[in-house]
């Protein structure tokens, strides 16, 4: 099988998660694989995000709340008619919305319910940097300027170890992509679909750029953070999302995919979580860090965690803004590769929002008091400003 032979979406899946960009282009012989492919096995097709739950195994818990505390939804369907129609279009799982702390759509389309917890892709990358706000609120991260080797003592006296933990959490590290050239065997591909040699393939990343140069999306890069954050806490990172984020958000439960048997969590995708679980942790940032009156995360922390950033203006740490008006919004500095349309500019100018691949979102205003979470099958066609659109134009009328 050729590199030609992947399932398109998941190919996609692979060069969006590894950071949308394809520049260098691949080169012409790409169905020819390297050396390397010849002799490796091709790694098991990625499950879809739906059975994710099932297929995806070893899987470290997320402990939270025993009981879902939440009230039903106030069955406002008919206000929102046109946000679930597109929903429903693009093969969605859930869709939610929530104002002014008030459940007022919590939709589930074909076999799906409040259970189902699916893959829900990058969105795990705006936990990670919540996790990171978290420990700078708890004193074990210094500052977002301490240098990373601090935390990953392989690097302590590599060039690498100088680049700054603000540099990660914005995507500026100046670390080079993992290559897909082997096509199915490729370092990319094996370590997205598989995980193989996770933790020395993420510390092998090698230099490209100088950090704070460039934006450049990355996985591994997240992965990174994981990284730090196991050091910076001395706990899993299981097990700090548990007590950090998701007890105090009053989360029901969630699961993550271990890279290792023995761990090391994927951080860069793979959080199983209920479609209201990701209704709370919108929440948590809507509120400035507070939930029922306690502060969670200092606000001034989370603040600068969803500030732009000095070169990328729609992103902050791990989570994406859209307040400069984007027609195609790219993954890299060079504007290359993959890109998500958003036809109209938002109808607010404060909309943060987790980006899955596919369309999986967590959309939050605090101007308008809203969160809206859609998660759902891959949709290459996702338009960013649709939902959001048409929810905040029902309020307003």
């Amino acid at each position: 099988m050729g590199f030609s032979d992947i399932k398109p979406w998941l190919l996609c899946l692979a060069i969006s998660l590894q950071g949308c960009a394809l520049s260098p282009p691949l080169p012409d012989d790409i169905d020819e694989p390297a050396e390397q492919s010849r002799t490796s096995p091709e790694p098991a097709p990625f499950p879809s995000f739906s059975t994710a739950m099932t297929r995806l195994q070893p899987l470290a818990t997320i402990a939270g709340n025993e009981s879902d505390s939440d009230t039903p939804s106030l069955d406002e369907e008919k206000t929102f008619e046109g946000a679930i129609a597109y929903a429903k279009a693009m093969d969605s799982f859930a869709l939610l919305i929530s104002h002014k702390g008030e459940l007022l759509v919590e939709k589930y389309f074909g076999e799906f319910d409040k259970s189902l917890r699916p893959e829900s892709a990058s969105m795990h990358k705006s936990v990670v940097g919540l996790l990171i706000a978290a420990a700078l609120s708890d004193g074990l991260i210094d500052e977002v300027d301490t240098p990373i080797k601090n935390y990953i003592p392989e690097w302590r006296d590599d060039p690498r170890g100088d680049i700054r933990l603000l540099d990660l959490l914005t995507m500026s590290s100046g670390l080079e992509n993992l290559s897909f050239i082997g096509g199915p065997s490729s370092p990319a591909m094996r370590y997205v679909v598989e995980g193989e040699n996770a933790r020395a393939t993420t510390l092998g990343l090698t230099l490209g750029t100088e950090p704070g140069s460039k934006f450049q999306y990355s996985n591994a890069v997240t992965q990174l953070l994981v990284i730090v954050l196991e050091a910076a806490t001395g706990k899993p990172y299981h097990e700090y999302l548990s007590e950090r984020l998701w007890r105090p958000i009053g989360a029901l439960d969630a699961y993550v995919w271990l890279n290792e048997a023995d761990g090391f969590a994927r951080g860069y995708t793979t959080l199983l979580a209920r479609a209201r679980d990701w209704l709370k942790v919108g929440q948590l940032i809507k509120n400035k860090g507070r939930v029922n009156g306690e502060q969670i995360i200092d606000e001034n922390i989370l603040s600068n965690a969803t500030a732009p950033s000095r070169l990328n203006s729609n992103y902050g740490w791990q989570i994406w803004r859209g307040g400069e008006y984007q027609k195609k919004r790219y993954y890299n500095t060079e504007k290359t590769g993959i890109a998500v349309s958003t036809s109209a500019p938002y109808l607010v100018d404060d909309l943060l929002f987790f980006d899955g691949f596919g369309g999986q979102r967590v959309y939050i205003s605090r101007k308008k008091d809203l969160v809206i979470i859609r998660l759902g099958e891959v949709r290459f066609d996702w338009d960013d400003s649709v939902i959001p659109n048409l929810v905040i134009e029902a309020l307003n009328e």
